[in-house]
């Protein structure tokens, strides 16, 4: 593979490249910590204009807020324009799973080599008995098993029950990507297990 594709996730965008995958916020994601910065940013505002006339408790109220979510909605802009949750490095042999702090992709939570996976795999995550209601949705979640038996959440494909099809391709894709950088076998819904065969 030559060129880079993106793969649509819930709330989460899978690129992948040449040697590399990357699961990271959607861009999508960039709307509420903007909402949250230009609230923050009309209560200083008000703080500043309304000092003289506005009760007391208001002013403290405003700039109990201003603190608050400000900080938080700008890190959550960062995390939604650069941050990853997953990267996949085929260089360094490696997937490494950031850890989420306040939204940061700041530091790591786990790292597992390539030879510490056992296989990926997707299933249907949502309730038979959802079938048919007005909210019907099929979710499909793409999970890494290492060999000691645990399982790290990858992402998930999220879809109204009629597009289930091509939602589980999609899922099937990110999988498969994975599979196929990491020489480990992918096994999802209606398809059998393969043993891929390991690249260096």
């Amino acid at each position: 593979m030559t060129e880079t594709r993106r793969i649509p996730m819930h709330r989460r965008t899978c690129t992948v490249a040449p040697g590399r995958i990357d699961i990271s916020p959607s861009r999508n994601s960039i709307v509420w910590p903007l909402v949250g910065l230009m609230v923050g940013g009309l209560c200083f505002v008000a703080i500043i204009f309304g000092l003289g006339t506005l009760p007391f408790l208001l002013v403290i109220l405003l700039l109990l807020v201003g603190v608050v979510i400000v900080p938080l909605s700008g890190m959550g802009l960062v995390n939604s324009i650069v941050g990853a949750n997953v990267i996949v490095d085929q260089e360094k042999q490696s997937a490494v799973w950031q850890q989420g702090l306040l939204g940061m992709g700041v530091g790591t939570q786990e790292v597992v080599p390539f030879w510490k996976i056992d296989r990926i795999i997707v299933e249907e995550t949502t309730s038979e008995r959802q079938q048919g209601q007005p909210q019907d949705l099929a979710q499909y979640e793409i999970t890494l098993v290492k060999t000691n038996g645990r399982h790290l959440k990858v992402g998930v494909v999220t879809v109204p029950r009629a597009l289930a099809k091509e939602g589980l391709a999609q899922a099937r894709e990110v999988a498969q990507a994975i599979g196929d950088m990491a020489g480990r076998p992918v096994q999802a819904p209606g398809r059998r297990r393969r043993r891929a065969t390991a690249q260096t």
